[in-house]
């Protein structure tokens, strides 16, 4: 831009409007951002000039159209879609980035309208050639809070300028934690669409984060207990449905099964398996293992494979039946023959492809009947409690455990102890599926 910057240039701003979308948008807790999105690097804005000159030929009724409406009102339906960028971002003590709904007068997108008085687009190259100090003038963009890991702050800022020759600049502004280079190309291409008339934009967005925080750091692991009272009136209401018996494993599985997909907001379209550990110590029939074997002697059940659809709004007791029969099946002998002598490199590829759906998976496995809590007092009343700690702290929301309750606890006498791991917003959501089993 050397040679093009005129001695004198002035640039006349109002007063910054929020623009709100143009329809109401869902209710959410916070939204959490992936693994990527989370990095610190990327936690700066990017901005960006779009350029445009001035209509060629004017149209036929002789009335141009004004940018900064269409943009405005382009810029509140696409809201609508993109709805998440209406929030504020905000780092949390857990070090985690979240996009916040906390007050409805704070959902928006800072819109800035601005004028150049005393020259033309043409004048400035149309901002081609070196960046300078120029180009600041056409973006709103007010530093993040010094303490941003405890305020939130808009995420997205637009600032359109026109000319005196009828050309215009729009300046976007846009946190990188919240977009990549795609998805900001993406955004203005809605904005364009949407501010051109178009009802919706042609790439429908989609946020589903979680997709990529399976090695997130905000991943915590808890023991969530559950009544007993909770256990027996979620067993009535299945065997009641079923016209069969219903164990504890059975019922709590897929309850916490349909409670774990919901909690992570998978998509209910896509498919979501469910796998078993089973022990086989006395179902080897000509073989039994001798009292006192203490290696390993379980087997992985066969997959069960749904639509999260199904799961979550179904009759849970279809889930069960599939686990109950899973079960009987992954008993008999022959199947635990057929496991033994497949290879461990076959069934680890196949497990490693089946949880590879987009509805993730989840093993089981229970300690319960193990004899954990068989140990000899040995002079300080046998052992209160009993928790499993993960090898990977960050790498197992795979794995869910049940276990027996804590001892020190009346409340939960002859309840059952979960152990699971999962985002610290989705545990959140889990942990009042879970509630909601002793209301």
């Amino acid at each position: 831009m050397a040679g093009h910057e005129p001695t004198s240039f002035c640039v006349v701003r109002k007063e910054p409007l929020l623009v709100k979308p143009s329809e109401p948008i869902p209710c959410h807790d916070d939204l959490s951002l992936s693994t990527i999105d989370n990095r610190y690097i990327l936690e700066n804005f990017t901005h960006t000039l779009y350029v445009y000159r001035p209509i060629a030929v004017a149209p036929p009724n002789g009335n141009c159209p004004d940018p900064v409406s269409a943009l405005r009102q382009g810029l509140a339906r696409t809201l609508v879609f993109y709805y998440p960028l209406a929030g504020k971002i905000m780092r949390y003590p857990d070090r985690s980035l979240r996009i916040t709904f906390n007050s409805d007068e704070d959902i928006g997108v800072p819109f800035l309208e601005a004028a150049v008085l005393n020259c033309d687009l043409r004048s400035l190259n149309y901002m081609d050639g070196e960046i300078t100090s120029v180009f600041k003038e056409f973006i709103f963009y007010n530093q993040p809070p010094i303490n941003k890991d405890h305020e939130p702050y808009h995420p997205l800022r637009l600032q359109v300028t026109v000319f005196p020759c009828g050309g215009f600049i729009v300046g976007m502004s846009i946190l990188h934690s919240v977009v990549d280079v795609f998805g900001a190309a993406q955004l203005f291409k809605a904005l364009t669409e949407l501010a051109g008339g178009k009802v919706e934009p042609s790439v429908i967005p989609v946020w589903e984060r979680k997709r990529l925080i399976q090695l997130s750091s905000e991943l915590i692991n808890v023991c969530v207990n559950i009544s007993s009272d909770g256990i027996k009136r979620l067993k009535l209401e299945l065997a009641t449905e079923m016209g069969d018996n219903v164990t504890t494993f059975e019922a709590l599985s897929s309850y916490i099964w349909r409670s774990r997909f919901k909690a992570l907001e998978f998509n209910p379209d896509d498919k979501t398996v469910f796998i078993m550990m089973m022990g086989f110590r006395d179902r080897l029939d000509h073989r039994k293992l001798p009292k006192g074997y203490y290696g390993n002697s379980f087997v992985v059940s066969s997959p069960i494979v749904v639509i999260g659809r199904d799961l979550v709004e179904g009759p849970l007791s279809n889930m069960v039946k599939l686990i109950k029969e899973t079960k009987n099946i992954c008993s008999q002998p022959e199947f635990i023959r057929r496991s033994l002598s497949s290879s461990e490199r076959t069934r680890s590829e196949s497990r490693r492809q089946l949880l590879k759906n987009r509805g993730g998976g989840m093993f089981v496995t229970d300690w319960r009947g193990a004899g954990i809590r068989e140990e000899e007092d040995f002079g300080w009343g046998g052992c209160v409690n009993i928790v499993p700690v993960p090898h990977n702290m960050t790498n197992n929301n795979d794995m869910c455990i049940l276990l027996p309750p804590l001892r020190l606890d009346n409340s939960i006498e002859d309840g059952v102890k979960v152990f699971i791991g999962l985002p610290k917003v989705a545990m959140d959501k889990f942990k009042q599926e879970i509630h909601s089993l002793h209301k």
